[in-house]
C-alpha cells in the first residue's frame, strides 16, 4: 500500500510537469501603468507610478478603510489611530509586535521585526540632503529637533541619524511618540501616504547607490523583477502576516461593496500571488492589449477611446457581451498649467507680469480642453481644490479663470505688451520679442492636444508659444529645479484635506512640490496659521483667502478635476477604486478558470 501511495504521488508529480494546468494555479492579475516608473525608494520618489508600487511594498502608522466613503483614516502597522494631544502637538503610535520585513541579503539570514527606531530612521531621511526627497516638506518645520540637524547636515552634507531629539521620541521597541513645534490637525494623515514608510536601516546601507532599485519592506508584495520602463513584477510576500477585509465602514446600498464582500468572504489576504505591470504610456497600445485581454483591468481608460467605451454614457454593447464593469471616478485631483514664476518672462510679481499671466489664463481655451481633448471627462476646476476633499467650496467662482480673449488682448495691451515691430506677434513692455516654450508629456495624445491648445489659444491674441515634448521623468525633474517656463501638471491627493493642495503654491515647498517656485509673504503667512486650526470656520476662511490669492497673482492656469473610468473583465473580483489609495492589489481576487478561459479565447 505504502508503494501504490508513492507511485501515484510520483504519477501526479509528473502530470503536472507535463500539463501546467493540472499543479496549483497561480492567480495573476496583469495591467499597464499610464506612464513609467521612475524607482522605489519612498523618502525618495515622487511620481504616482512609482509611489503605487510602493504602496504595495511598505506599509505606513495608518491607512485608509477600503470600503469606507467618505474616507476613513484606520490603522495599519500601528494598533489605533491615536487623538492628538497637547493641543494638536502630540501623536503616539504604539506598533503591532511580530510584522516582518520581507527577507534580504542584508538580514544576513535572520529575520527582522519592525520596530518604532525603523519609523525614527525613516523620517529623518526625509530630511537628509543627500536624498534630496521631494517630499522633505512634510517635515520641514514640523517636529522638534529636526529642523536643527538638517541645519547641520546641510554644513556638514550628513545628517545625524542617532542623536536623540524631542520630536522623534523612541519611548520603546514598539512605540514612537512625535512632538510637533506647532499644532497640525492633519498630521495623523501625513503619516498614511505611502511615502511615510519604514525601511530598514541595514538595507539602506547595504545598498548605498541604488536605493532605488532594493525595495525591502513589510508590505504584502516584494519586487520580484524590474525592468526599468518596461516591465514590473509584484509576488506575494511569504513573511506577511495577511489581512481580513474590514466590511465596518461598507455601505450595504453600493454594488460594489457588496461583490467585495461576496468575493473576499472568509479569505486572507493578499490572494493574488502575482501582478504584472507594464508601463505603457500610448494610448492605443495600452487599450488594445486590454481589449485583447492581455490585461485584467485598465485603470484610467484613455479619454480619446471613451466615446467608443461609453457611447451616450452607457457601456459599449460589445464590452457588456464580455461582462466587462466600469467603475467611474470623479477623481481628487486637479489638473493645472504651471507657470515658472522666476522666469524672467513670465515670472514676477510686478504689475506687468502678473498681468501677462492672468491674460493667458483669459485666453486659454479651457471648454475646448474639457470638451474637444478631454471628451468631457473633467469639470473645470475654480480653485486648486476638488471635490470631496476636505475644504472644497462649491460656492466659490473665479472669473478671473474663464475663457475671454477680449479682456486677454485689453489687458496685455493696458501693460504695454504690443506688437512694436511690426511682425505679427507682441513684443515685451520694452520692446523685445518673446517666445514662450510649453513643455509636456511626450508620450500622450492627451497632452500633445493640450500643448497645441496653449499654442493655438495664445496666438490667437499675439503671443508665440512652442510646444516642449518632453519624457515623463525628465519633465518632473523639469519642473523640479525650475528648468522650464510654462508646463503641464496634475496633483493627486495624498490626503483628503485642501491643505494637500495649497501647499504646491507655498514658498518653502520650491524645489519640491512648489513647481511654479511661487513665493508670496502674504499667502505663506495663510498657509502656516492654517495648519493650527482644526476642519472648521477660522481654517475655511484661510484657504478661501489663499485661493484669492492664487486666482490674483495667476501663478497657475487651472485646469479641471477629472473623470476617470476604470474597466476590469469579469474574472477580475473585489475591485473598487480608493480615492486616496493609488492601487488595491491586495484587496483583489481573480477567477483563474474563467481568466484562462476568456484569454484561450482571444487567442
Amino acid at each position: 500500500m505504502k508503494r501504490l501511495r508513492l507511485a501515484v504521488l510520483a504519477l501526479a508529480a509528473c502530470l503536472a510537469v507535463a500539463h501546467p494546468a493540472l499543479a496549483a494555479e497561480k492567480k495573476v492579475i496583469r495591467m499597464a501603468f499610464r506612464t513609467a516608473e521612475t524607482g522605489f525608494d519612498p523618502q525618495k520618489i515622487f511620481d504616482r507610478y512609482s509611489v503605487g508600487i510602493c504602496e504595495n511594498l511598505f506599509e505606513p502608522l495608518l491607512t485608509y478603510d477600503y470600503l469606507a466613503r467618505p474616507v476613513k483614516l484606520v490603522p495599519l502597522v500601528a494598533e489605533a489611530v491615536p487623538q492628538p494631544e497637547e493641543g494638536g502637538t502630540r501623536y503616539t503610535f504604539r506598533i503591532r509586535p511580530g510584522i516582518l520585513f520581507a527577507d534580504d541579503p542584508a538580514f544576513k539570514g535572520k529575520k527582522r521585526e519592525l520596530t518604532a527606531q525603523d519609523f525614527a530612521y525613516s523620517i529623518r531621511r526625509f530630511r537628509d540632503p543627500k536624498l534630496a526627497s521631494p517630499y522633505e516638506w512634510l517635515f520641514e518645520n514640523k517636529l522638534v529637533g529636526l529642523d536643527e540637524l538638517a541645519v547641520k547636515a546641510k554644513k556638514t552634507g550628513t545628517l545625524d541619524m542617532d542623536t536623540p531629539i524631542p520630536g522623534i521620541e523612541v519611548r520603546d521597541r514598539y512605540t514612537i511618540s512625535f512632538k510637533l513645534v506647532e499644532p497640525d490637525f492633519n498630521f495623523a494623515y501625513s503619516l498614511a501616504m505611502p511615502n511615510v514608510v519604514p525601511v530598514a536601516r541595514e538595507v539602506v546601507e547595504a545598498y548605498p547607490d541604488d536605493t532605488m532599485g532594493h525595495p525591502v519592506g513589510t508590505g504584502p508584495f516584494v519586487l520580484k523583477e524590474w525592468v526599468r520602463r518596461s516591465k514590473i513584477v509584484l509576488e506575494r510576500n511569504p513573511n506577511h502576516r495577511g489581512y481580513e477585509l474590514d466590511t465596518r465602514y461598507a455601505d450595504p446600498s453600493d454594488p460594489w461593496d457588496k461583490a467585495a464582500i461576496e468575493a473576499l468572504r472568509g479569505k486572507r489576504l493578499p490572494v493574488l500571488d502575482r501582478v504584472e505591470i507594464y508601463p505603457i504610456e500610448e494610448e492605443q497600445p495600452r487599450y488594445l492589449a486590454f481589449l485583447n485581454r492581455e490585461h485584467d483591468l485598465i485603470d484610467e481608460t484613455p479619454f480619446e477611446f471613451i466615446e467608443q467605451i461609453l457611447p451616450n454614457g452607457k457601456l459599449a454593447p460589445a464590452l457588456a457581451k464580455q461582462g466587462v464593469h466600469v467603475f467611474r471616478e470623479e477623481a481628487p485631483e486637479t489638473t493645472y498649467d504651471v507657470f515658472n514664476t522666476e522666469d524672467p518672462v513670465v515670472g514676477g510679481y510686478t504689475a506687468e507680469k502678473v498681468a501677462l499671466r492672468r491674460a493667458m489664463v483669459l485666453a486659454h481655451d479651457r471648454p475646448q480642453e474639457v470638451n474637444i481633448v478631454r471628451k468631457g471627462q473633467g469639470m473645470p476646476a475654480e480653485t486648486p481644490v476638488p471635490p470631496g476633499i476636505v475644504g472644497f467650496d462649491p460656492a466659490f467662482h473665479s472669473p478671473q479663470q474663464e475663457y475671454d480673449p477680449p479682456r486677454a488682448k485689453a489687458l496685455l495691451d493696458m501693460y504695454g505688451y504690443v506688437d512694436k515691430d511690426g511682425d505679427g506677434w507682441r513684443d515685451l513692455p520694452d520692446g523685445k520679442p518673446f517666445t514662450i516654450t510649453y513643455k509636456y508629456n511626450a508620450r500622450t495624445q492627451e497632452q500633445r492636444q493640450i500643448a497645441e491648445l496653449w499654442s493655438k489659444s495664445m496666438a490667437a491674441i499675439g503671443i508665440r508659444v512652442e510646444a516642449a515634448a518632453v519624457q515623463f521623468a525628465d519633465l518632473l525633474q523639469d519642473k523640479r529645479v525650475g528648468k522650464f517656463q510654462m508646463a503641464s501638471s496634475a496633483w493627486t491627493a495624498d490626503y483628503p484635506d485642501a491643505q494637500n493642495f495649497l501647499q504646491l503654491l507655498y514658498g518653502p515647498n520650491t524645489g519640491q512640490s512648489n513647481e511654479a517656485r511661487f513665493k508670496l509673504p502674504e499667502y505663506d503667512k495663510a498657509y502656516e496659521k492654517s495648519q493650527r486650526f482644526p476642519d472648521g470656520a477660522e481654517r475655511s476662511l484661510l484657504y478661501r483667502e489663499m485661493n484669492r490669492l492664487i486666482l490674483a497673482y495667476a501663478p497657475w492656469r487651472l485646469g479641471v478635476h477629472r473623470v476617470f473610468n476604470h474597466l476590469q473583465y469579469p474574472w477580475v473580483k473585489a475591485y473598487k477604486k480608493h480615492p486616496i489609495l493609488y492601487t488595491n492589489f491586495k484587496y483583489l481576487d481573480v477567477d483563474v478558470a474563467a481568466q484562462q478561459a476568456a484569454q484561450g479565447a482571444s487567442r
